[in-house]
């Protein structure tokens, strides 16, 4: 046993350390086990044998972590209410449960389920609720066997009618039609649901537990076979699949913000806050701008970086034509012979502008090009809860009015356009820097548009953690009605308890525009609160003049504390920034 003393600086630790920490502590004292059992143990800083738990090439026995969802359709808001009460007991567990809607719920997520339990009342003469005919329609639909989706319904109605719980008897009958394996009968829920749900529930959790405790599963992450490709640093480069690509934005909208989700056939090695990195081709027809300026034909041969290449597939793949940096617009002023002002120009703006009075020789225009480089995008999804093979991206398309046209962004236009199946490789960008704390610690995150990204990573890799600490997410766009980015998401995750604050700013929906900073000048007592009992606070957005506008904002705010008054507000909060309790990822 342990002193009290002993005792308590380990329990601090622990609080203090994060998940992979912990891997590493309970690695480092296996080793010094083992090595006790052979009569001589090294007690120093690094164990003899370091193993990762991200490694690969190890395998590492222990109980098979139980993946649920808990989908709900409902009328009248009963079926919700039961949902939500069985993930938090699954929860508590130590289940990873998630809550759907029926009417969310989408037809490729039903093959992957591991363990699936339908929460679903009847509604009027035997019909299923509005919000559930979506998913009625995802089963009567699919062709594939379930043969790995273990499956338990709960269904609800009325015996003064009937056809008494006949959506439920539905659901189940169809999921053992598609080959699911039934794991507990089907419940009938009379208008006093309680009296059923709650031993039905009961019952569940209670076989849900003894096949946690008796399960065990090798886990060996298969090694990557990707290779690295242009220009990326040596990093590895997966190969993805678009799986989902769709407009957040809903009907009215004055820009589109897409919600695109990529899987890999292998684990793709990230943690919450990392981002997603690719490198995008320049459109066809931009390309054939430029070759008919420059008067050449696409198969013209040049060399760059001592490499042969056609011209088309040179523009088209390897160089930047796009926001030509001012160094490259003064090669070609001397090029050209032609005074260029300092800016950015596209390479068909420049040519446009700037025709060369003599022939120009396109060899020397390839040799002034440089490399198109990664964009970045914050990853938006969680491994814990979404699968270690997807990485889902909030991308908003761009639009830009050039000399010589609108075009769309870059690369958001690059991602935009890619459609279900196509393939796409991208690589992971570190970002060690932007990372959850201890899931005991409070956060409070900024994100207004696709700042969000990270932040719904943040809440569904703590829904999974089941830790004690306190979410409050401050969310802005332009109107509520079509520019609430993951609201059915965001509902529901507040009415599981993980997201305990959310405060939004829709700027376009009143006279006088409403942004994060003013929702955050609202609640400042509660803000300082929660400042002071050690909450770490996450900015992510736009860097101008967003993060600008939140910085002063919480300087005002903390010129109100009553807490470490040694220090004026500006100097406090550069300090959080310093000790790693303001936390920025701007843009």
């Amino acid at each position: 046993m342990l002193s009290d003393e002993k005792r308590n600086r380990f329990l601090q630790l622990l609080k203090e350390s994060t998940k992979d920490e912990w891997v590493w502590m309970s690695g480092y004292l296996s080793a010094l086990t083992q090595a006790s059992i052979g009569g001589s143990v090294d007690v120093s800083l690094t164990p003899p044998v370091s193993i990762s738990s991200n490694d690969p090439s190890h395998g590492n026995l222990k109980a098979a972590p139980i993946q649920c969802s808990v989908v709900y359709g409902t009328e009248t808001g009963n079926s919700k209410k039961l949902g939500t009460e069985l993930v938090k007991k699954l929860k508590e567990l130590g289940v990873q449960a998630k809550l759907k809607s029926t009417d969310t719920y989408k037809a490729k997520d039903l093959k992957e389920e591991e363990y699936l339990f339908v929460i679903v009342s009847t509604h009027g003469d035997g019909e299923p609720p509005q919000a559930a005919k979506p998913f009625i329609q995802i089963l009567s639909d699919a062709k594939d066997k379930l043969a790995k989706v273990k499956f338990a319904v709960l269904g609800l109605g009325d015996t003064s009618y009937p056809l008494f719980c006949q959506t439920g008897i539905d659901v189940d009958s169809m999921l053992e039609k598609l080959g699911a394996e039934r794991i507990h009968d089907l419940g009938k829920c009379d208008v006093d649901f309680d009296l059923v749900a709650k031993p039905w529930m009961s019952e569940l959790i209670t076989k849900l537990n003894t096949i946690s405790k008796t399960a065990t599963t090798q886990v060996s992450k298969q090694t990557q076979s990707a290779t690295t490709k242009g220009n990326t640093g040596g990093k590895v480069v997966y190969e993805g699949t678009v799986v989902t690509n769709l407009v957040l934005n809903d009907v009215g909208a004055s820009k589109s913000t897409r919600h695109i989700e990529i899987k890999s056939s292998v684990p793709i090695d990230y943690l919450p806050g990392d981002s997603a990195g690719f490198l995008a081709y320049n459109r066809e027809e931009e390309v054939d701008r430029v070759l008919g300026l420059l008067q050449t034909d696409k198969e013209t041969r040049v060399t760059y970086k001592g490499e042969t290449w056609m011209l088309y597939d040179l523009l088209r793949k390897k160089v930047s034509i796009r926001f030509l940096p001012d160094r490259v617009l003064q090669k070609y002023a001397a090029l050209s012979k032609k005074e260029i002002p300092s800016g950015k120009l596209d390479l068909d703006v420049l040519l446009t502008l700037y025709p060369s009075d003599s022939k120009l020789e396109v060899q020397n225009l390839v040799d002034i090009l440089e490399p198109i480089v990664p964009r970045y995008y914050s990853i938006a999804s969680s491994p814990s809860a979404h699968g270690e093979e997807e990485v889902h991206l909030t991308v908003a398309e761009v639009e830009i009015e050039t000399f010589t046209g609108i075009k769309s962004g870059f690369c958001s236009g690059f991602l935009a356009s890619l459609k279900e199946g196509d393939t796409v490789p991208f690589f992971i960008q570190r970002n060690n820097s932007f990372r959850l704390p201890n899931p005991d610690t409070d956060i409070i995150m900024i994100g207004p548009g696709t700042g969000i990204a990270p932040f719904r990573s943040f809440l569904f890799e703590r829904e999974q953690s089941a830790g004690n600490g306190k979410n409050w997410l401050f969310f802005g766009e332009r109107n509520f009605v079509s520019d609430f980015y993951y609201q059915t998401e965001l509902l529901e995750l507040m009415d599981t308890g993980v997201l305990h604050k959310l405060n939004t700013a829709f700027s376009r929906d009143t006279k006088q525009k409403v942004y994060v900073q003013d929702r955050m000048g609202e609640n400042a007592q509660e803000l300082l609160k929660w400042i002071e009992n050690g909450a770490i606070i996450y900015l992510c957005g736009s860097k101008d003049p967003m993060s600008k506008d939140v910085d002063k904002k919480l300087i005002e705010i903390l010129s109100e504390r009553t807490f470490d008054t040694g220090k004026d507000a500006s100097d406090y909060l550069k300090e959080l920034e310093e000790s790693g309790r303001y936390i920025k990822d701007v843009y």
